[in-house]
């Protein structure tokens, strides 16, 4: 064997470099980064943009609400939907119309025509839309790359996420900043967001899925496979118990990222470049944390290294809720950030691996509806709080809060991971869709 043969074998047999033996992920991943780039300099605009116009807490937790209502009520249908269809051509779609209202908000805010009130209805939409692109984008991972190889190709999708979370909002306060009037420089992070979906767009004319999970999936009507992923993920030992514990988890201790506007620049005097300082730390810390779940060989253990991380969390969000320093909030981000992505990037690939592909698309749908839901609801309960208290204040009593629950739970860390860090046997139906076959 040559020396090149044997180096290529080594970075493709071990840790995260078995993943690159799928180049059709490979090519998904990296067109991903791109996109999450523009996603981030959208979302540092927005934030930005509705500080500017109402310097509220409120308000910022309003953006993030009105994000969450359109995921809250469409998010669980899509992924029923994404269950009975190919789910490359939902992906084209989703990522059409995405690119549609970005630019629709571009012209708005290059025209001056924005105002709070229409921002919160353009952020509705945009909920809608990542409703059903979300389901698409946790379904397709499993589809592309064997079960064995989950980690590493998760650990990467979220260590490029992570980078473009440094990247995006380091760029964003930039091109702000650049411009006398900063609107301007926001309609351009909405142009370059639609600009580099289309990148991410084009990887989906070009890429083939390797597994489908189709089991039944046109034999019984919309609305009973609808009822039947709710009924499996109620009846899956451990499951319901770890996703109730993740509602308390995304409602507190995630919520901060939508509110670092305001954090930045209400309590430190900041301005943008300090919410991009913050955004960025968070994905440093986010970006070690994805490293070191893409090189987790399985997912055995999985369980009690979450549950230490989100102890880890606590503590930081504490030191985050109680300093005055800058500097030190920069530092109890980036832990924060890592505590955050060990708790969901190892989550997400413990559910996925719990569950059949059968149900793949309407179960992911309802975790989808933790995460993408919890952190702008919980922002914006935090942001209301904050108009009659110290901002500081409430986010020491929401970490009390979830400290509690936290407690409560971790007794029944080993039952959860008993039945969580074990595979379900593919060859056969899964109870709910077994029922209704009879």
């Amino acid at each position: 064997m040559t020396a090149k043969a044997s180096w290529k074998e080594r970075l493709t047999e071990r840790g995260m470099g078995r993943i690159f033996r799928y180049p059709d992920f490979v090519l998904f991943s990296f067109t991903g980064w791109f996109a999450n780039i523009g996603t981030w300099l959208q979302r540092v605009g927005i934030q930005w943009l509705a500080w500017e116009l109402t310097h509220s807490y409120a308000w910022l937790g309003a953006m993030a609400l009105a994000d969450a209502i359109g995921i809250i009520f469409f998010l669980p249908l899509f992924g029923t939907v994404i269950d009975r269809g190919n789910r490359l051509d939902f992906a084209k779609l989703s990522q059409w119309l995405a690119t549609a209202l970005t630019l629709l908000l571009a012209i708005l805010t290059f025209m001056d025509w924005i105002n709070i009130w229409l921002l919160l209805a353009m952020m509705f939409l945009h909920g809608v839309t990542e409703a059903f692109w979300t389901p698409v984008r946790m379904a397709l991972p499993p589809s592309m790359v064997p079960r064995a190889d989950l980690a590493p190709a998760l650990g990467l999708t979220a260590i490029l996420f992570n980078l473009a979370q440094i990247i995006g909002p380091a760029a964003a306060g930039l091109i702000i900043v650049a411009f006398d009037n900063h609107r301007v420089g926001i309609g351009f992070l909405f142009v370059g967001n639609a600009v580099l979906a289309l990148v991410y767009l084009w990887s989906f004319y070009i890429i083939k899925l390797l597994y489908e999970d189709y089991s039944a999936r046109h034999t019984t009507g919309f609305f009973s496979d609808f009822k039947d992923g709710i009924l499996y993920a109620y009846h899956k030992e451990g499951l319901a118990l770890f996703m109730l514990m993740m509602v308390a988890t995304t409602l507190i201790m995630r919520a901060f990222r939508e509110l670092l506007a305001g954090y930045a620049d209400g309590v430190f005097h900041q301005g943008p470049q300090g919410l991009a300082v913050l955004t960025s730390a968070v994905g440093i810390g986010a970006l070690v944390g994805a490293v070191i779940i893409a090189n987790f060989g399985n997912v055995k253990g999985l369980t009690r290294t979450i549950f230490v991380y989100f102890g880890i969390g606590i503590a930081l969000q504490f030191g985050f809720a109680l300093t005055g320093n800058f500097t030190i909030a920069a530092a109890c981000t980036i832990g924060m950030g890592l505590a955050v992505a060990i708790g969901g990037i190892g989550s997400q690939l413990l559910v996925q691996s719990a569950i059949h592909g059968a149900m793949r698309g309407r179960v992911m749908s309802l975790w989808a509806l933790i995460l993408r839901g919890g952190p702008p609801l919980g922002a914006w309960i935090i942001g209301v709080a904050s108009e009659a208290w110290d901002f500081q204040l409430v986010m020491v009593v929401a970490t009390a809060l979830y400290a509690l629950i936290f407690l409560a739970i971790l007794p029944r860390m080993k039952y959860i991971a008993v039945h969580l860090e074990t595979q379900p046997d593919e060859t056969e139906l899964p109870r709910t869709a077994r029922k209704t076959a009879e």
